[in-house]
């Protein structure tokens, strides 16, 4: 299958298990649009070419690599957070930030060195895909950040998603009858797990948390890709990835220590803010708790 066309039927699947979770729930009035429709917009937009992207650099490095590669999106979160959103870095994020970058260059390093990177080959190719895919998952975290006091996790992946359908409908129809049904189970399972399950962890944890902090804690995703690249696709760990891996971690417990008192904090606030009958007359108690 083409890369378009399976990035279609595991969006089409994993938003069909959310219609039918807020169903059941009956939460489907969250759909509603409001303001900023414009950069709904581009949060698709740039959805859209986040994963058209990664699933390139799959195509052409592998799983494992190209995971990591598309993790490099804090390298452009550090510059592009304090411009667009205001954020400012941390001691503690900078640190976490170059532990990262280097358990990715461990990754990615490729073994026969770094000659391998000629003009027109496959891994070149597979490189600028996944370096793009990281710039695109920047704008993505951004966007993500800039929508959440208007739509909710749910619904920015809901219009995300269906944003990403319409502009992969035309690979929906290139695929043989033959080649889609013995793919269907697959593609289902695919599109529940990731969109319907994963994306919606992914895009709450990242509303929690300031962009850059977002992106360092998911590096722990190419850490268990390399895991199911080896157990189920059988392909090779060479020691540059344990290396990686090692650094990944370490980041990631870095950032997620110094992150622990604004996560307190922010669980305080929706309590808050949930409760709008006592929002104003609590309102004083959580700048206590702040000081």
């Amino acid at each position: 299958m083409s890369i378009g066309s399976i990035i279609f039927y595991r969006v089409l699947f994993g938003l069909s298990a959310i219609m039918l979770y807020l169903a059941v729930t009956g939460n489907l009035n969250q759909l509603a649009l409001k303001r900023k429709k414009n950069y709904l917009l581009l949060l698709g937009i740039l959805y859209v070419l986040q994963m058209f992207s990664y699933y390139s650099a799959i195509r052409y490095l592998g799983a494992s690599s190209a995971v990591l590669l598309l993790y490099t999106d804090p390298i452009y979160l550090t510059i592009l957070a304090p411009l667009l959103l205001g954020e400012k870095n941390t001691g503690k994020t900078i640190f976490a930030l170059f532990l990262g970058l280097i358990g990715v260059f461990y990754v990615t390093r490729p073994e026969g060195g770094f000659e391998q990177l000629e003009f027109g080959s496959d891994y070149l190719k597979g490189v600028l895909f996944g370096l793009a895919g990281g710039l695109f998952s920047s704008g993505v975290i951004i966007s993500v950040r800039y929508l959440r006091d208007e739509y909710n996790g749910l619904t920015q992946l809901f219009w995300q998603s269906v944003i990403s359908l319409f502009f992969f409908s035309p690979f929906a129809v290139s695929v043989p009858r033959n080649v889609l049904a013995e793919n269907l189970p697959v593609l289902v399972l695919f599109g529940v797990l990731i969109t319907g399950v994963g994306a919606v962890f992914y895009i709450r944890g990242v509303t929690g948390v300031n962009a850059v902090t977002a992106s360092i804690l998911t590096l722990l995703e190419p850490v268990s890709c390399i895991f199911f690249d080896y157990t189920i696709l059988g392909n090779p760990i060479h020691s540059g990835m344990l290396t990686g891996c090692i650094f990944i971690l370490a980041a990631a417990i870095v950032i997620s220590l110094d992150d622990s008192v604004s996560l307190r904090k922010l669980f305080i606030w929706d309590r808050i803010t949930f409760n709008k009958g006592a929002f104003v007359r609590r309102k004083p108690v959580l700048r206590a708790h702040n000081k």
